[in-house]
């Protein structure tokens, strides 16, 4: 898992780190890529961009059912980026005119769609997400929807993760290293 700040770097980090998993990746895209796409462009490593808006959790599982398990060991799937698709669903809920009660279950349905969906990979695959900011200015339904979320699926998913890279300003840190402990048993 990666995460961090906007334009912290984690996109560039995450498809560089990509290319120690395996010789080929796949690219999901919350939002089409603009100056990493010429880094992948420009790559040896092959990747193939694929735009995901809103279908993540479904192009995940699709993924993982039609992959070939011996071939998905030299592949990585590089998901960029949990915070733009979670805003993405939860403006589109909020499109629905539901009560407050009911875009939290339909984003509630989502996340748990998505997170299963995750968890459920079979290969190598390197989450990009963000670090909410505090203090919110105005805070529309919609808006604390995603501001409660976001963290809530960061957390689970960084419990089962293998490695967690907090970047800022370009520079990465790999918080689940033995040299760093934040009250998880490490072994």
């Amino acid at each position: 898992m990666i995460t961090g700040g906007a334009g912290s770097g984690k996109t560039s980090f995450a498809l560089q780190l990509a290319t120690t998993f395996g010789n080929t990746g796949m690219w999901l895209v919350s939002r089409w890529p603009d100056k990493d796409k010429e880094q992948v462009a420009s790559s040896s490593f092959a990747w193939k961009i694929i735009e995901t808006d809103p279908l993540l959790p479904e192009i995940i599982d699709t993924i993982n059912v039609q992959s070939n398990p011996y071939t998905a060991r030299n592949r990585v799937l590089v998901i960029d980026s949990i915070a733009v698709w979670l805003y993405g669903e939860v403006k589109a809920a909020s499109s629905l005119h539901l009560d407050t009660k009911a875009m939290k279950a339909h984003v509630e349905q989502r996340v748990e769609e998505l997170v299963q969906s995750i968890l459920a990979y079979q290969g190598a695959i390197l989450v990009i997400t963000n670090e909410m900011n505090s203090g919110w200015d105005e805070m529309t339904p919609h808006l604390r929807l995603f501001h409660n979320w976001l963290p809530a699926i960061n957390a689970r998913l960084a419990a089962r993760s293998k490695q967690l890279y907090l970047l800022t300003s370009g520079i990465a840190v790999e918080l689940l290293s033995k040299q760093v402990k934040f009250g998880r048993d490490l072994g």
